[in-house]
């Protein structure tokens, strides 16, 4: 992307790059039939409650989606040999961008067997989706209209967390899509932790990019054939480690395999992915967190991972001065070289590629965080990896993203977050 400066320092105007905006109004509104209950806290006070039996539910939300490619120097050389596209001067302007609009209202009621266990509930509803496509030719109209379905059971004791939940997209853009869910949790013990175990199964509609018609669709026939991703696994999570394994079984995944061309996948992907966490005392104050995972998929898959995925954090810990919460120290991201994605612009996506293996520094970060009360702020400085003395001080020895693509040099974060309680 390049950009040029404008006279304040938050301002930049994008002459060649991705802008993408999304907005998202959500309001709900319940309306409880229930039981009264009161407790006596002592002779002069006394608690009214209110338990929930049946709740009517409405949601409504709003959102905008807009994407939008511009070039106002574009080569017309490489449009043509990367877009198949003819510009009408050597160096013109070119841009491509489409607009949604979805607005939603969900319906939903909730039982709640056990009065006084509002972790316990069953929920029945329907949601219909109005979309407006503002597309490259055209206008375009669509709905959805989804069913969807929830039993939750966090007992009382909380030893079982118990979740299923599903939704089917009974007609309009998307129908036939699913999604179905289930985890079941136990809490074992102090010692042994919790264990979870879960099933995920989502059938849907390849995105909208892959229809002829999207503004962000070179001229590729659309593809309509549903992709099927089959996820399952567990966790272990207790005081000496966190442990995980996740399994995802892709089906007809679509995906871009050029600058613009699309296909679909005639295999069956498998990606398995081994994780583990554990905090390390270092010292009464000084702590280690290590995070690490380990990801197989076949090498000839379009889905590319590295092989290995670490995050170390070393830590000055502790609360001081009775209110102030801190944390502070160094951060390290690491992972092992692998066959890192081609990045198409104009389209916005990432394609696969086997003909360079990308190996990156360690991205190092300090950070120094810390909480008042209701007052919290974060401070950090990311990307140290970057100095370099070749050619005299300075962030430029940068790790990459994607290949031509490469990260940000020093970056200085900083956000602040104070609640106010009347």
């Amino acid at each position: 992307m390049t950009i040029i400066p404008t006279s304040t320092p938050f301002n930049t105007t994008v002459i060649t790059g991705n802008i993408y905006k999304d907005f998202t109004f959500f309001f709900r509104q319940t309306y409880d039939i229930g039981k009264r209950d009161s407790v006596a806290v002592n002779d002069s006070t006394t608690e009214y409650l209110f338990y929930p039996k049946l709740r009517v539910q409405h949601s409504f939300t709003y959102s905008t989606y807009n994407y939008q490619y511009k070039d106002e120097k574009a080569d017309s050389i490489i449009y043509k040999n990367w877009y198949d596209t003819t510009l009408k001067q050597a160096i013109d302007s070119f841009y491509a961008k489409e607009k949604w609009t979805v607005i939603s209202n969900d319906f939903s009621l909730l039982q709640f067997p056990d009065t006084k266990n509002s972790g316990q509930f069953l929920l029945v509803g329907a949601k219909l989706e109005n979309i407006k496509g503002e597309l490259k030719y055209r206008t375009s109209n669509y709905h959805n209209l989804i069913l969807h379905g929830e039993y939750r059971n966090k007992t009382r004791n909380k030893r079982w967390d118990i979740l299923a939940k599903g939704e089917f997209y009974a007609s309009g853009l998307n129908a036939g899509d699913y999604n179905a869910y289930i985890s079941i949790a136990r809490h074992l013990n102090k010692r042994f932790g919790d264990i979870r175990l879960f099933f995920n199964n989502v059938n849907r509609s390849p995105s909208f990019i892959y229809d002829n018609a999207s503004s962000f669709n070179f001229n590729n026939a659309s593809i309509r054939k549903k992709e099927n991703i089959i996820s399952f696994g567990a966790e272990a999570n207790n005081s000496f480690i966190n442990l995980g394994f996740k399994n995802h079984i892709i089906t007809n995944l679509a995906y871009f395999y050029d600058y613009y061309h699309t296909t679909q996948s005639s295999k069956v992907i498998n990606l398995l992915q081994v994780s583990a966490s554990k905090k390390i005392n270092l010292t009464r104050r000084w702590k280690w967190y290590l995070n690490a995972t380990v990801q197989v998929v076949d090498g000839s898959s379009p889905i590319k991972v590295p092989l290995v995925f670490t995050r170390s954090r070393i830590a000055y810990e502790g609360v001081f001065y009775k209110n102030l919460n801190l944390s502070t120290g160094l951060e390290i991201r690491y992972y092992t070289p692998f066959e890192a994605y081609n990045y198409s612009p104009v389209v916005g996506q990432f394609t696969p590629q086997d003909s360079v293996t990308v190996k990156n520094l360690p991205d190092i970060s300090a950070f120094l965080h810390f909480r008042i009360k209701s007052f919290t702020l974060f401070v950090r400085g990311e990307n140290l990896n970057t100095v370099s003395f070749a050619n005299g001080f300075g962030f430029t020895n940068n790790n990459f993203a994607a290949l031509h693509y490469p990260t940000q040099g020093f970056m200085f974060r900083f956000g602040i977050r104070w609640g106010f309680v009347n």
